[in-house]
């Protein structure tokens, strides 16, 4: 628990950079990226460092007609590079869709919070991820009664991301260690399908409006 507080620090420090100076960096898969979210009709806005207890890179997207951010983000010497798709909604509810995720039950049993849902689709290309996304929350949106945040801003992405830290760090000093060991074993026998998404409160608040 100590070392997973220490992993998530009280405030977010997002140092503007360049990734092509950076070593260890996966141009390539950035690039593709880079290519493949342009031709969506995403704007680039900023590469950013985030330095904790690992370095972490992003590069920053925002979508002006689709009101949504996406992320390439990748850790320096690990080899993995994926990309998100998140949204903000109101009453602190958000939607997160990415093609790969590190550490899938470590987020499973200390870091998944009720109202940030987060679902998986590895191999999908960025064309099929946005596509799922938006009908994804279209419809969270309609069952739940919610509007979209639609401040697109750096300073929107800055706060969101401080928002969901904020929680994360209140939700790991409640935390049984003992009860995150036994989800993070229980995590390795569930079904593909349930280690992909994590839905929070969204299902059972949607039936019950049903």
């Amino acid at each position: 628990m100590i070392l997973l507080l220490s992993n998530i620090s009280s405030k977010l420090n997002f140092v503007p950079t360049q990734l092509e100076a950076l070593s260890q960096i996966d141009t390539k898969t950035f690039n593709y990226y880079t290519n493949a979210l342009e031709s969506l009709g995403f704007t680039r806005i900023s590469d950013l460092e985030l330095s904790e207890s690992t370095l972490t890179v992003a590069r920053l997207f925002c979508h002006p007609k689709h009101l949504c951010f996406a992320e390439v983000i990748q850790t320096p010497g690990r080899s993995i590079v994926f990309c998100g798709l998140g949204s903000g909604l109101e009453q602190k509810w958000s939607v997160s869709f990415r093609d790969n995720s590190p550490n899938l039950a470590i987020v499973y049993a200390f870091l998944r919070r009720p109202r940030r849902i987060i679902v998986v689709q590895q191999g999908v290309t960025p064309e099929e991820l946005l596509r799922a996304h938006l009908k994804f929350r279209q419809k969270m949106m309609r069952d739940l009664n919610l509007q979209l945040l639609t401040d697109i801003s750096i300073e929107a992405y800055f706060d969101q991301a401080q928002r969901v830290r904020t929680c994360q760090r209140k939700a790991l000093w409640r935390k049984s260690v003992i009860i995150g060991l036994v989800e993070t074993w229980l995590f390795s026998f569930k079904s593909e399908a349930q280690k992909s998404q994590w839905l929070g409160d969204y299902a059972r608040l949607a039936a019950r409006k049903g």
